[in-house]
């Protein structure tokens, strides 16, 4: 009836199996994570080791682990963010500004000016440049975004949308710009973070968090609580039910949208939607008071380990030697661009502790929202300043769209479909529409504003 394979005994045994050895590196990983303190100074994670380490002993490298399971690792990525995105909107509760709406706008407006910069430098660069002088696809042109603003969970998750488009280098490329922005964002925002020191932008700096990573009980906390009684259904099985009918009702969206409209909706993005149903479906009923965040937080979080290690051990180290020139130049624009859109704009657009509410977004475009909070805490040890609330309030009038979402997966077809000139003058009109909406509510000003910290 839906179009599905029935999974024979042979393939659930391999399914089972890949994914074991795939959990065997993340252990590993997770040992060498927390033995070996540098890594924890630049805030990498045990999965990007993981993926690494499953990389050197792949066949690219040393030949130890066979090319069928890296295959298989690459192939889980399109299915795992599925499972990330499913769960985005169900949350309790429908997107709100919050009490710190002003802050809440200028932190959003500062997302989306850096997602659409991301689009139109390499869009124009691609057509300009890329395209006719290193005869690179126009395909090219969309992995910044993926890999900066979206993360190696995003940068993942695009290969089905690459594989759609017969763009087989796409994921490798997207894998390695999620690297370049992960290393920047840390690097780079440290740089900024002094420099602001010294210019007197800020008061003080604090230090990386030096505590223990291995919790002894004192030190635990839960990772769910529980909102239904153990008689009924387990917690986590009960949340893994609602995320199992927001992705059958993408898939049914998917379908629909194929049958009826002709337009490929991609499963993951429909069921980013099918969550949102389903929070709209329970918002006032009973049920939706045993929606547990930090719950459907854990099953994102696995699924994302396990797509993360997999979308880079499957990396193709010959793609990225294949594409080393156009690379340096297009991530190397991104570096020199990223700080000079966050100094002109933060103290254009906020009122107060400009710096702090810029760098967690800054940290957060060009890695991870992990990246935006470790910056965030080097300024703002205790967080005494609003950044950190307001950025959170910010990411439900984001996280849908952009750095992984709805626009993120659409952007490789209108590339395809329109052409990298057409894409990165929309995306350049864009970014100064958004500068005029800013302004127009109040949001935005074209000469720095007075600050007021107290």
């Amino acid at each position: 009836m839906f179009g599905m394979q029935p999974l024979t005994g042979g393939n659930m045994n391999s399914l089972f199996w890949t994914v074991s050895l795939l959990g065997v590196l993340l252990f590993v990983a997770t040992v060498i994570r927390v033995k070996f303190r540098w890594f924890k100074h630049y805030y990498i994670s045990a999965s990007l080791i993981a993926g690494f380490i499953g990389l050197i002993l792949g066949p690219e490298v040393l030949g130890v682990i066979p090319k069928e399971i890296i295959s298989s690792w690459g192939a889980f990525s399109g299915s795992l963010i599925t499972i990330v995105l499913a769960p985005m909107l169900i949350t309790g509760n429908l997107p709100q500004l919050g009490k710190l709406g002003r802050i809440t706008g200028a932190q959003s407006v500062w997302s989306y000016l850096a997602t659409s910069m991301q689009y139109a430098i390499p869009c124009l660069m691609s057509a300009l440049l890329f395209t006719p002088m290193f005869g690179v696809s126009p395909l090219f042109a969309s992995v910044v975004e993926q890999g900066w603003a979206g993360g190696h969970g995003t940068a993942g998750g695009m290969k089905v949308v690459f594989d759609s488009l017969k763009y087989a280098d796409g994921a490798s490329l997207s894998i390695t710009s999620a690297t370049v922005g992960l290393i920047f964002g840390v690097i780079g925002g440290t740089i900024l973070i002094n420099y602001a020191a010294r210019k007197g932008y800020i008061d003080t700096v604090g230090h990386a968090d030096n505590s223990e990573e291995l919790l002894d009980k004192a030190h635990q906390t839960p990772g769910c609580n529980v909102t239904i009684s153990r008689d009924v259904i387990d917690i986590l099985a009960f949340h893994a039910s609602l995320v199992g009918i927001a992705v059958a009702i993408g898939y049914l969206l998917m379908k629909a949208f194929k049958t009826y409209l002709n337009f490929n909706l991609y499963w993951f993005i429909a069921s980013l939607l099918g969550g949102l149903i389903v929070q709209v479906l329970i918002l006032h009923t009973k049920w939706n008071k045993c929606i547990d965040r930090p719950t459907m937080s854990r099953i994102q979080g696995l699924a994302l380990e396990f797509l993360v290690a997999g979308a880079i051990a499957s990396m193709k180290l010959t793609v990225i030697v294949k594409y080393a020139g156009p690379l340096l130049i297009q991530q190397g624009s991104m570096m020199i661009l990223m700080p000079a859109l966050m100094l002109y704009f933060g103290r254009r657009l906020f009122p107060s502790h400009w710096f702090e509410n810029t760098i967690i977004v800054f940290g957060t475009a060009c890695g991870v929202v992990a990246t935006g909070y470790l910056l965030l805490r080097l300024v703002d040890p205790e967080l005494k300043t609003e950044a950190g609330e307001a950025f959170a309030a910010s990411r439900p009038f984001c996280s849908p769209f952009i750095a992984g979402g709805i626009l993120t997966s659409l952007m490789p077809g209108f590339i395809a479909t329109y052409g990298n000139m057409t894409v990165g003058l929309v995306s350049a009109a864009i970014f100064f529409a958004i500068i005029v909406f800013a302004k127009l509510v109040g949001w935005f000003s074209f000469t720095p504003l007075e600050q007021h910290n107290n």
